[in-house]
């Protein structure tokens, strides 16, 4: 019997979750909502963080994971390496990461990390 986990760094994966809920906290206004949500999809996990924020433009989708992306070049709340260095994280974990919204809908931004096959434990079974 094989069984399937995740194999991760758990101080990266939570500062990739911690940039991704950091950035929908940012742009989705009180009275709004971020859910977060985990799923196995075939030989990979997903991970989901989606906002009801203003959104992003179907253009910007692929910028945004660059170094010193900032959809606001004004915008002061922060220095636009969160998504960069999430990236980063995801990557070296073998995984994938991508956004997908639609202007004044809000964003998602989703990654995956494959999963590995491990033996599973042995059963014990014990009599009646």
């Amino acid at each position: 019997d094989t069984a399937a986990v995740v194999e991760l760094d758990h101080e990266r994966i939570l500062q990739v979750l911690t940039n991704l809920v950091g950035n929908a906290l940012k742009f989705t206004p009180r009275g709004g909502r971020i859910t977060i949500s985990i799923e196995r999809r075939g030989e990979e996990v997903c991970y989901s963080v989606v906002d009801t924020g203003c959104g992003i433009a179907p253009d910007l989708l692929g910028a945004m994971f660059t170094r010193y992306y900032q959809s606001n070049i004004g915008d002061r709340r922060g220095l636009g390496l969160g998504l960069f260095i999430a990236k980063s994280i995801v990557d070296g974990h073998g995984g994938r990461i991508w956004a997908e919204s639609t202007p004044g809908n809000g964003c998602t931004v989703r990654f995956t990390l494959p999963l590995h096959s491990v033996a599973a434990p042995a059963q014990r079974h014990y009599p009646a």
